[in-house]
């Protein structure tokens, strides 16, 4: 279990180790860039075949002339398919290094910021990566706000909003407030650079999450966790009785026109697309798995739409591979509660999306562990 009482203050120290860049960790110039631009051209295709055949622990280290890696290299794409997940956790494997700076200090976590690159974002370690200083004195957050890059801002600033990583449980606290707080080289926060960049919505939303009350996160979670586990009678006469709150994409809360349930899910797949896709609660969880958790809906029509939101939330950014308070990924929560009908539909989706079967949640289990009945064959097909 996570100690909640251990985090209570976050010494100056740590939050120099989370901000501050290692300057070992400029990779040298290999010789042959046409290979690294080849295999980082796979990755980004989400080709996971030829990124194993091409992929060597050398070639995942090397760097080009502007001593970028091949994790830098796809964080700079503006477009990944679902299938690149699978292929950057290989990377991972490989010894990829997410601390790794280019020629002008940026890590990958800068360059997917700066492009709205969700899907390696979200891969990115919270303590290693995600709040690194360039040499301007920028974080990622900083170049999130100063492109406008509405889905990359919003999973950092959600994350400060989740027990595991924000330290105490009133409004202003120290470890939120100072990681907003950090300043570039020029004295500007991300904030600032919003405003400066004409993204004036950022802004305010930026300075909302500096004050807002601890683990009260709306959107798309708190959607999908109220409305995939109804049965069809019950998501219409929600749908009508209480119109949703998006957090849409520019920023401003939009409402949804009461109605049938059609009109619902249409709604979420929107605010899904418009960049809410991957927000968790205070407890890690994010809409995916809170749709996987409840792919034992018995009305067929419902589950079909709710196949459908999982689908959108992965092509809209999505980690197949999110990992909650408990450790727990989409994947294992499907496994925990889908039943034999719908078991390998939903872990189809998820595993097509780069699922890793093999990651381990707080108790050593695995998705193949979670299971009630281990003899679920339409599970275990999907995994093995």
């Amino acid at each position: 279990t996570y100690n909640f009482e251990h985090a209570a203050c976050v010494p100056q120290l740590h939050l120099h180790e989370l901000t501050q860049p290692d300057p070992t960790n400029r990779r040298s110039v290999e010789d042959s860039p046409a290979d690294l631009r080849n295999f980082a051209h796979n990755v980004i295709r989400g080709d996971f075949g030829q990124v194993r055949r091409l992929a060597t622990r050398q070639l995942v280290s090397s760097a080009d002339a502007a001593r970028r890696t091949v994790l830098m290299l796809v964080a700079d794409a503006p477009e990944t398919p679902v299938q690149t997940e699978k292929c950057i956790l290989y990377l991972f494997e490989l010894g990829a290094n997410p601390k790794a700076a280019d020629a002008n200090g940026d890590t990958a976590a800068h360059l997917a910021a700066r492009r709205d690159h969700l899907r390696l974002l979200t891969l990115l370690s919270f303590d290693d990566a995600k709040w690194l200083r360039n040499e301007n004195g920028a974080t990622p957050l900083m170049e999130a706000a100063r492109t406008g890059s509405w889905k990359c801002a919003k999973h950092l600033l959600h994350l400060l909003r989740q027990r595991r990583f924000n330290e105490c449980q009133e409004p202003g606290n120290s470890k939120r407030s100072r990681l907003l707080g950090l300043q570039d080289r020029e004295g500007r926060t991300a904030s600032d650079l919003a405003r400066l960049s004409g993204h004036s919505e950022l802004a305010s939303y930026i300075e909302r999450r500096d004050v807002a009350g601890y683990g009260e996160i709306s959107g798309l979670t708190d959607q999908v966790s109220g409305i995939c586990g109804a049965d069809a009678a019950a998501a219409e006469q929600l749908c009508s009785n209480f119109p949703l709150a998006f957090a849409g994409g520019g920023g401003s809360t939009e409402t949804a026109a009461a109605g049938q349930g059609g009109r619902l899910w249409r709604g979420c797949l929107e605010a899904a697309i418009r960049g809410s896709c991957d927000l968790p609660d205070k407890w890690g969880q994010t809409a995916l798995m809170w749709a996987a958790q409840n792919s034992s809906c018995s009305d067929e029509a419902l589950w079909k739409q709710l196949v459908q939101l999982a689908s959108a939330l992965l092509a809209a950014g999505a980690s197949a591979n999110a990992r909650d308070l408990w450790k727990s990924t989409p994947l294992m929560w499907a496994a925990g509660i889908a039943p034999p009908a719908t078991a390998a539909a939903v872990g189809r989706v998820l595993l097509d999306s780069g699922a890793d079967w093999s990651l381990k949640d707080v108790d050593g289990k695995t998705a193949l562990d979670w299971p009630h009945i281990m003899e679920r064959a339409n599970w275990l097909s999907c995994c093995v």
